[in-house]
Order: structure tokens, then C-alpha cells, then sequence
């Protein structure tokens, strides 16, 4: 082995060497970056639970009539006449009386 093979044979170890650390850190970082997207998304999921909650809490019939009597708004009967609300099914009774309600139109 001469020289110039010898030296050949270094730059070649020592490049090798250095794809092998340069992966490993590509590595740890695509590592460390999926990990933060990881926590990212437990942290999306548990701000989705929460508003989930609040809305809830908000659609709640219970909890809008409470928070205007503790605001002293004055809750008042709807005028006129109340329809179904909308993409809710009729109960039977509703049904019966829509019934007789023609009935005596007619």
C-alpha cells in the first residue's frame, strides 16, 4: 500500500464517517420535530375538548336562562305562535294536536 492509497483510504473513512453523523442528526431532529408536532396535537385536541365544552355550556337552554335573570334581563313569554325548531321531529302529542287544529279548521 503507498502513500497516495493511504491517503486515499483517510479522506474516504473520514467522509464516510461524516454521512453517517450527518444522518444520525437528521435523524434526531426529524425525531424532535415529530415529537413537537405531537404535542402540538394533544394540545389542539384538549383546546378542541374545552370549546367543545364552553359551546355546550353555552347551547344549554338551562344555563342562557339563569345567566339573564343573574344579568336582571327580563324573560318574557314569545309572542305568537311557536313552530318546531328546525331538524327537530314532532313528539305524537304535537302531531295530534296539529291534527285536530286542521280538523277544526275545516
Amino acid at each position: 500500500m503507498n502513500l497516495k492509497t493511504g491517503i486515499l483510504f483517510v479522506i474516504f473513512c473520514v467522509s464516510l464517517g461524516g454521512v453517517i453523523v450527518g444522518q444520525r442528526l437528521q435523524i434526531r431532529s426529524v425525531g424532535f420535530e415529530a415529537a413537537q408536532y405531537d404535542r402540538e396535537l394533544r394540545d389542539i385536541h384538549e383546546q378542541k375538548r374545552v370549546l367543545s365544552t364552553q359551546l355546550s355550556n353555552k347551547r344549554d337552554p338551562a344555563n342562557m336562562i339563569r345567566a339573564a335573570r343573574d344579568a336582571g334581563l327580563p324573560l318574557v313569554a314569545p309572542e305568537g305562535e311557536i313552530g318546531p325548531l328546525p331538524g327537530k321531529k314532532k313528539s305524537k302529542e304535537e302531531v295530534e294536536a296539529e291534527k285536530a287544529k286542521k280538523k277544526e279548521g275545516a
